[in-house]
């Protein structure tokens, strides 16, 4: 009796709109989810490498454009357009502890970036590029790994917790005078008043209003607080935590567009809804200070933004929504908003949360993750991205999805500059050397430039794991025979590598590697005379062969014979994945039953890291 051929199967993904989820199962995703990814966006339902990080060279304040030195006794040493600073024989800025940064507009609309780095002032200009010191015999504790700042009109405050606040008015840089803002830590300007928490960490202030005596200096000034219910210091509970941050949503239709003043503490949201008017503070019949949220409060100040009326915060369980967050409070279960990419901020150290930071960014969501400790402050090395925007027309828009994790630095903090200039994001991070360096989030660059665009570029290493195909046969055992992916935007050299996980296997079995290559520059040499309108070039069903008759040990089985598999694409290039599909055969099994025995105890060693790409090359 003759035996019947083998049945071919065929399963995969035509659209990915649907991001990342590690919340669940891979044999449970959705027919548009991935598994993972990392330093991969999913906006447009296709798969392609995240932007390019460039790194910004910092240029001294000089006229001398030969040299670039200037002569004080704070700058030293200029090596091309990377700046060597020596202060008191300690190179304050590039080896100094990074503790916060800020954008800071001045009055005609210039876009600056403030530095506090081991308790010293540095002002950089996003334009020119230019970098000075603001600070010289006066300076902070050198030894404290965290600073914050508020822009409230013309005057940026620098605080550290300790020391009398720093006021920087667009031209000069001093200390706060009698009378005025006090030491203190977490702040934010809503309604008029910048608003701070005090060095105890559970009572905080208000300043006075501006214009409030006809100036805008007013802001800077406390002469209202002179008795407690008429406006004095306002507290949170001892069991609270301690206050770790503020935030504002926005309000329409109201004069400054600011909502109420949220106070975040790790256990409570406190909303203040103080109005403008403090002499009537006192007269008022529904309390200023009112518990917004029990539970799930946020762990740092900077990972807190405005998302339009909303407020995102980074909780300990993870990404959180404000909103939703009072939303699911009448049910039973209030979960954050991140259990997508739980594979890398559950692992996150708790008590380090409070350096990470946070930014919206082309439509993005952008949020430090895996926070490692070092003498020159706490860095990150991966960004945790929400796209708002994965499918957005006039016809509708799709919900937003986890791009899964960027890496490639290791950040102290990002950050957005937004003027008439532009908007950007920046990123403050620690180079290979240790040194303290500016890099840029570019969505135009298709690759990382570690020197400046001129440089040669970094190819960006990224990847993706797919949802566990089951070929429409979840109960059949069947043989993986081959694969296939489409793929376009292919520009320059390209490197694929595929793997494989059968069934529940707990690491990648090496399948197949091959590259491409696309040439669209028009100089190879110097100097280029022809030119040519080269353009991006796509494969239409790159197939892979069927993978090698590897054994697995513990179930004395080839690993292509399986249940469901999963897929694990890695690339070094950029081009963009349209389609995944992988193909495979039924094996035919007993149809009777087996005797199970006592096996000997067994153990599969596994050692795999995603988050290995350097932006530096």
């Amino acid at each position: 009796m003759s035996e019947r051929a083998p049945r071919r199967y065929s399963d995969g993904t035509l659209t990915f709109e649907g991001g990342v989820d590690t919340g669940r199962s891979p044999s449970l995703l959705q027919p548009n989810q991935l598994a993972w990814a990392v330093n991969a966006v999913t906006r447009g339902g296709y798969v392609s490498p995240r932007p390019g990080f460039a790194r910004v060279p910092m240029r001294s304040n000089s006229t001398n454009l030969d040299t670039g030195i200037t002569i004080d006794s704070d700058i030293i040493t200029i090596d091309s357009d990377i700046i060597t600073i020596d202060a008191d024989g300690d190179k304050a800025f590039t080896e100094g502890t990074f503790q916060c940064a800020a954008p800071y507009i001045n009055d005609n609309g210039r876009p600056f970036v403030l530095f506090l780095v081991s308790g010293r002032v540095w002002l950089w200009d996003v334009v020119s590029q230019y970098i000075q010191q603001l600070t010289k015999d006066d300076v902070n504790p050198s030894i404290l790994t965290q600073g914050w700042m508020c822009q409230a009109e013309n005057y940026m405050v620098i605080q550290d917790g300790i020391s009398k606040p720093f006021i920087y008015d667009g031209g000069s840089l001093r200390r706060a005078e009698p009378g005025e803002i006090q030491c203190g830590t977490v702040m934010r300007y809503v309604n008029g008043r910048i608003w701070y928490a005090r060095p105890d960490g559970y009572s905080f202030r208000a300043t006075d209003i501006v214009y409030g005596d006809g100036t805008r200096a007013s802001v800077l000034k406390e002469t209202e607080n002179t008795f407690l219910n008429g406006g004095g210091d306002f507290s949170v509970p001892i069991d609270s935590g301690g206050i770790t941050s503020m935030g504002v949503p926005a309000v329409l239709d109201n004069a400054l567009g600011q909502g109420p003043l949220l106070v975040f503490t790790p256990k409570y949201i406190f909303s203040i809804n103080a109005p403008v008017d403090r002499d009537v503070w006192q007269n008022l019949n529904y309390p200023i200070q009112a518990i917004s949220q029990v539970g799930n409060g946020a762990m740092g100040d900077r990972s807190t933004i405005s998302v339009n009326g909303d407020v995102f915060y980074r909780a300990q369980d993870g990404v959180r929504s404000f909103i939703v967050a009072r939303r699911d409070f009448n049910s039973w279960g209030n979960t954050p908003i991140s259990s997508e990419v739980k594979r890398v901020i559950d692992y996150d150290q708790t008590d380090l949360l409070k350096f990470g930071s946070a930014v919206m960014f082309d439509n993005r969501m952008l949020m430090t993750t895996q926070p490692l400790w070092s003498r020159y402050g706490v860095y990150h090395t991966g960004l945790v991205v929400l796209d708002v925007e994965p499918l957005a027309n006039m016809r509708g828009k799709a919900p937003p999805a986890w791009d899964g994790v960027w890496t490639g630095l290791n950040i102290h903090q990002v950050l957005v500059s937004e003027s008439t200039y532009g908007t950007r994001c920046f990123l403050f991070a620690r180079d290979s050397e240790n040194k303290l360096s500016i890099w840029e989030v570019r969505p135009d660059l298709i690759a990382d430039y570690p020197l400046e665009l001129t440089s040669e570029q970094v190819p960006i290493n990224w990847e993706l794991e797919s949802r566990s195909y089951t070929f429409d046969g979840p109960f059949n055992k069947k043989r993986l025979s081959g694969g296939d992916i489409f793929v376009d935007d292919l520009q320059g050299e390209v490197a694929f590598d595929v793997d494989y996980k059968p069934d529940q296997y707990p690491a990648w079995v090496d399948w197949h590697g091959w590259s491409e290559c696309a040439t669209l520059t028009n100089c190879t040499e110097t100097p280029c005379i022809t030119i040519n309108n080269r353009q991006p070039q796509y494969r239409t069903k790159m197939r892979f062969p069927t993978p090698a008759d590897t054994c697995d040990s513990v179930l004395n089985a080839p690993y292509k014979d399986m249940f469901e598999t999963q897929a694990r694409i890695r690339v070094t290039g950029h081009c963009r994945i349209r389609n995944i599909r992988l193909h495979a055969q039924d094996v035919q099994e007993r149809s009777v039953g087996e005797c199970r025995t006592d096996s000997s105890c067994s153990s599969i060693t596994v050692c795999d890291s995603a988050l290995n790409h350097s932006s530096e090359g």
